[in-house]
C-alpha cells in the first residue's frame, strides 16, 4: 500500500488551483483605462487624454456619467465654466474697448470695471480647473482600486480542515 498519492494525482490537483490563480487575475482586471494628465506646452493648463487621445469637456462629462463620486466634482466645474465663460468675454471685451476709448472720459472707468470683470471670470475660471483635476483624480483613483486583485491564499490547519484557501 503507498504511503503517498500518485504523482498523476498530484498533477491532477495542482493543475486547477494553479489555473484559479491566473483565471481569477485576468477577470480582474477591467477595459477601463486611466485618464492621462500632461501639461500643455508653458506647463500651465492640464491636458487630459486616454491612449493618445486628448479628452475635451463634452468627453470627460460623457466618462463620468456613470461615476457618482467624480460626476459631484464634474458637474461643479460645469457650473463654474457657465459662470465664468461669460464674465471673461464681457471683460475681455471691455477691456479691448476702453483701449479705443482711452482719448475719452469714459476709457478709465471702462477699463477698471471691465478689468474687475475679467479678474472675476478669471476666478470662476480657476475652479472650474480645480474641479475637473479633482474629478479626473476621484476616477482615477476608483479605477485604480477596481483594478486591484484582491485574492488571498490563506493555510489553514484545523482538526475538522485543512488545507488551502484562495478567496477573491
Amino acid at each position: 500500500m503507498e504511503l503517498y498519492p500518485p504523482k498523476k494525482m498530484k498533477t491532477a490537483f495542482l493543475f486547477p488551483i494553479l489555473t484559479v490563480f491566473f483565471v481569477a487575475t485576468a477577470f480582474a482586471q477591467t477595459g477601463k483605462q486611466m485618464i492621462d494628465v500632461e501639461y500643455d506646452f508653458f506647463g500651465s493648463v492640464n491636458q487630459y487624454s486616454v491612449g493618445n487621445k486628448n479628452l475635451f469637456h463634452k468627453d470627460l462629462k460623457i466618462i463620468f456619467e456613470n461615476y457618482p463620486e467624480p460626476k459631484v466634482h464634474f458637474d461643479k466645474a460645469t457650473k463654474r465654466k457657465k459662470v465664468a465663460t461669460p464674465l471673461l468675454s464681457i471683460g475681455g471685451a471691455g477691456v479691448i474697448t476702453s483701449f479705443f476709448l482711452r482719448t475719452t472720459d469714459a476709457g478709465g472707468p471702462m477699463f477698471w470695471s471691465s478689468f474687475g470683470v475679467f479678474m472675476l471670470g478669471t476666478g470662476y475660471y480657476q475652479g472650474y480647473r480645480v474641479n475637473v483635476q479633482r474629478a479626473v483624480n476621484t476616477y482615477n483613483q476608483e479605477i485604480f482600486r477596481s483594478e486591484r486583485s484582491r485574492g488571498s491564499l490563506d493555510l489553514k490547519i484545523s482538526p475538522l480542515q485543512s488545507g488551502l484557501i484562495y478567496s477573491f
